[in-house]
C-alpha cells in the first residue's frame, strides 16, 4: 500500500468530523442505543476538556520513535504479530500534520496558547489495506499540558484523533478513543488490538499513547448484549501479564459504563454513568487511574 502521504490542507477540522472520530466513544453510543438509556453524566475532569481542545505554533522536537519502553517479549501471551514497522516522518511531514493537529487555536490571542511542540510524528510502512490512519503526530501545549494525538489518510486528512492531559484521572490503565489508539499508563509495556474477535495486531507505545494500524468499523446496527464490541484491547506489563482486557460483550461493556470511579486516591467521585441522579459514595465506586506523562 503506498504510504507517501500529501500534507494536509490548511484549515480547521470539522467539529462533526471530529465527533465522528472519537472511534471507542462509539461504543458508548452503541452502549446507549443498545439499552436506550439516558446520557451519562460527567462528574468534572481533567479529560472533559481534553475532548475539543486543539492548539496552534509550532517547535519541533521530534524524538521521531524513540518511545519511552520498547516493545518487550510477551512471555507466555502468544498473541498478534511483531510490531509494524514504522517510518519517521520528514521534517515538511512533521510541520503540516503538526499544524494540522493543532488547527483549533490558530487564532487564539494568547501566544502562549497558540504554541506548542510535536513530540511524535511517524507513519506506517506498508499498512493493510484499509488502515484508517496512516500517519500520526503527538502534539504537546505548554499552555495547558494538553496532549493531542491525530491521525491522517494517504490524502492528508485527517481521520483519527486521541487526546490526554497531564493528571488526568482515567477510568483504566488503557482509553481507547481511536479507531486505531488510545492511550495507557506507566505500567503497561505491551497492547494489543483485535476487531472483534479477530486476529490481534500489536500496538506502538510512544510516550502515553499507543497506535496501530486498524480499519475503523462503524456499528450500523442495533448489537445484542451478548455480542463482542467492535474492538478487543489486551495490555501487558513488563514481565509478560496480563493487566488490562477491554469486555468481551456490550453486556459487560454495558455495565462497566454505568458504573462510577474516583480520582486515584479515592478521595472524589469523578465519573457517574447510567444516567443515575446524584452522587454515590466513593465505596461503591472503583478508583480510577492517573495520566501522568
Amino acid at each position: 500500500m503506498n504510504t507517501q502521504l500529501t500534507p494536509p490542507p490548511d484549515h480547521d477540522l470539522r467539529p462533526a468530523t471530529r465527533s465522528r472520530q472519537r472511534d471507542e466513544l462509539s461504543a458508548i453510543i452503541d452502549h446507549e442505543s443498545a439499552q436506550g438509556a439516558p446520557r451519562r453524566r460527567l462528574v468534572p475532569l481533567a479529560a472533559a476538556a481534553a475532548v475539543v481542545a486543539v492548539t496552534a505554533g509550532l517547535a519541533i522536537g521530534v524524538p521521531g520513535l524513540r518511545g519511552d519502553k520498547g516493545q518487550p517479549p510477551a512471555s507466555g501471551t502468544g498473541l498478534g504479530p511483531a510490531t509494524p514497522p514504522v517510518a519517521t516522518l520528514t521534517a515538511a511531514e512533521t510541520n503540516k500534520y503538526g499544524k494540522a493537529c493543532n488547527g483549533g487555536n490558530a487564532a487564539n490571542p494568547n501566544p502562549a496558547a497558540r504554541g506548542y511542540t510535536v513530540t511524535v510524528g511517524f507513519k506506517w510502512v506498508n499498512p493493510p489495506a484499509g488502515t484508517h490512519a496512516l500517519a500520526w503526530v503527538v502534539i504537546k501545549n505548554g499552555f495547558n499540558n494538553m496532549v493531542n494525538a491525530c491521525g491522517f489518510d494517504a490524502k492528508g486528512k485527517q481521520t483519527e484523533f486521541s487526546w490526554a492531559s497531564k493528571g488526568e484521572t482515567k477510568m483504566d490503565v488503557v482509553d481507547k478513543t481511536a479507531a486505531g489508539g488510545g492511550t495507557y499508563t506507566k505500567s503497561v509495556a505491551r497492547i494489543t488490538i483485535a476487531i472483534g474477535t479477530g486476529p490481534a495486531t500489536e500496538a506502538v507505545l510512544r510516550n502515553g499513547f499507543f497506535f496501530a494500524p486498524m480499519k475503523y468499523v462503524d456499528t450500523l446496527t442495533r448489537p445484542v448484549p451478548s455480542d463482542p464490541p467492535t474492538y478487543t484491547v489486551r495490555a501487558y506489563d513488563a514481565t509478560g501479564k496480563l493487566i488490562y482486557s477491554s469486555p468481551k460483550t456490550y453486556r459487560e461493556l454495558n455495565a462497566k459504563l454505568d458504573g462510577c470511579f474516583t480520582n486515584p486516591e479515592g478521595t472524589k467521585v469523578v465519573y457517574v454513568g447510567g444516567g443515575r441522579k446524584g452522587t454515590p459514595p466513593v465505596s461503591q465506586c472503583r478508583r480510577g487511574v492517573a495520566w501522568n506523562w
